[in-house]
């Protein structure tokens, strides 16, 4: 699964390459929403705490992404790598000018911070896709006027509860007629499930949220969450 993400978004940024080094300057705004994530977790891992728009650091990130795009070889291993180790480069650059005056050598400049390993490109794509699929998730069930905050509390505390709770989450996600049902009227076809699925109501009305989110996951295809909500 971690490998499938990250040659996704690698694939969908190396196209964007190709575009920007056949002449198409605006190859890197259609990409730029998938490449700044990718970009600030890349600061964030170099410099030990987290990056975010505001930060001095971030300015590198979008600058780094030029450089990249306009010096990269396909010949110089995966483009994610590259980019990174850009951005790593110029984080260098950056601590550098700064430690001037603390009369840091440029030795102990580089080695205070972390070279980024392939890997660890890997990890980053990783808890990037998780995020957007929570992300996703809440956009989703606002609709059910149900609150991300609501799933803990609203989730069944005994295994065997909660295996029964999934079950149904599952059959409605499969059964196209129930999907249809939860999708289009935004709630859960229990009177269908009662006549023709002999479910236990009260469970159905006390874990509504719970099942309501499983069956989303499952019908929208999270790959992050569907391995925690599909029955054992």
């Amino acid at each position: 699964m971690l490998g499938d993400q990250s040659t996704k978004l690698e694939n969908r940024i190396y196209r964007g390459w190709e575009e920007y080094d056949a002449g198409n300057t605006n190859a890197i705004e259609d990409i730029y929403h998938e490449l700044i994530p990718f970009c600030l977790r890349v600061c964030s891992k170099v410099c030990g705490r987290f990056i975010n728009d505001n930060d001095e650091e971030s300015s590198i990130a979008h600058l780094s992404i030029l450089e990249a795009f306009s010096s990269y070889d396909p010949n110089k291993g995966k483009i994610l790598v590259y980019l990174a180790r850009v951005i790593r480069n110029r984080i260098i650059d950056f601590k550098r000018s700064e430690k001037k005056k603390q009369f840091l050598s440029l030795w102990e400049v580089d080695a205070a911070l972390p070279i980024i390993q392939e890997r660890q490109i890997d990890d980053i794509v990783e808890e990037l896709a998780r995020k957007q699929e929570i992300e996703s998730l809440g956009r989703l069930l606002q609709a059910y006027n149900i609150k991300f905050s609501d799933l803990p509390r609203s989730s069944p505390r005994h295994n065997k509860t909660r295996e029964e709770a999934k079950k149904i989450s599952l059959k409605i996600a499969s059964e196209p007629l129930y999907q249809s049902y939860l999708l289009e009227k935004k709630q859960l076809p229990i009177k269908m499930l009662e006549e023709r699925e002999m479910i236990n109501r009260k469970l159905v009305d006390r874990y509504r949220r719970y099942i309501i989110a499983n069956a989303l996951i499952i019908i929208y295809d999270f790959s992050y969450l569907k391995s925690y909500v599909l029955p054992s």
